[in-house]
């Protein structure tokens, strides 16, 4: 059975850690163009912050597929796989103009998913060293 205070509350969770880690890859990449200071950040600061935002965006994720996890007690992969699945889907409805879905935003999509599936196995793993509580819903 699929629990769905689960999966609403992972996708919430998702899409709010989604939204601070955008705000903090545009005060870092601001940071970085603004800062003339240092020749190493002049020539990488880029790739440099687009990889901060890439990893940071994977720790959102498994961060909601925790949360997923911790609401679903059962069933961990398939409400992350959800979970995952439907918050990378409307980041990138949100912000792909139409008709321009490409190789890359699938991988976007299947990464996403995997790390929010992570995340939920993560919750698993370290559930076994916690007292056990009442399931919530």
């Amino acid at each position: 059975m699929i629990n769905w205070k689960a999966i609403i509350f992972g996708w919430v969770t998702t899409v709010l850690a989604g939204l601070m880690n955008n705000l903090a890859f545009v005060l870092i990449a601001a940071y970085i163009a603004n800062s003339k200071s240092s020749p190493l950040l002049a020539e990488y600061g880029d790739p440099l912050s687009y990889a901060i935002g890439v990893f940071g965006l994977f720790i959102a994720m498994a961060f909601g597929g925790f949360v997923t996890a911790f609401c679903a007690r059962k069933r961990i992969v398939l409400h992350g796989a959800i979970v995952g699945f439907l918050a990378s889907s409307t980041s990138l409805a949100l912000s792909a103009h139409a008709g321009e879905l490409t190789f890359v935003s699938l991988l976007f999509v299947v990464f996403a998913t995997l790390f929010t599936v992570i995340g939920g196995l993560a919750w698993e793993k370290c559930s076994t060293y916690l007292p056990k509580a009442k399931q919530m819903g």
